[in-house]
């Protein structure tokens, strides 16, 4: 009895550390790759400038055509709403009940 107890203890003691061995080496694998492939920093200050100069200049053309648009809008009257389509077996139970009780006004 003894002797599974032990067993069972050391195949669960091999078991999980294992696993944590595997998770340790996952997460320094993961952490190579990402130290391997990350972005470097390429542009220089000139580049990056001109980036934000385009960026500037796309937000005051943005901006510039929503003042316009807003500016363009003046009031309308509202369209009228679409007439209701009404299905034939709709029309003849109507109908029935004009014929049964006569005009409602």
């Amino acid at each position: 009895m003894i002797d599974a107890l032990l067993m069972v203890l050391l195949i669960s003691i091999i078991g999980i550390s294992l696993v944590f061995l595997l998770i340790f080496f996952l997460w320094g694998f993961m952490a190579f790759l990402t130290n391997l492939f990350k972005d470097r920093e390429i542009q220089d200050e000139f580049e990056q400038e001109e980036m934000i100069n385009e960026n500037h200049k796309a937000a005051i053309i943005a901006i510039s055509l929503t003042l316009q648009n807003e500016a363009a809008n003046t009031p309308h009257e509202f369209p009228l709403p679409p007439t209701a389509l009404v299905s034939a077996w709709q029309a003849v139970m109507r109908s029935n009940i004009i014929t049964k009780r006569g005009r409602i006004r």
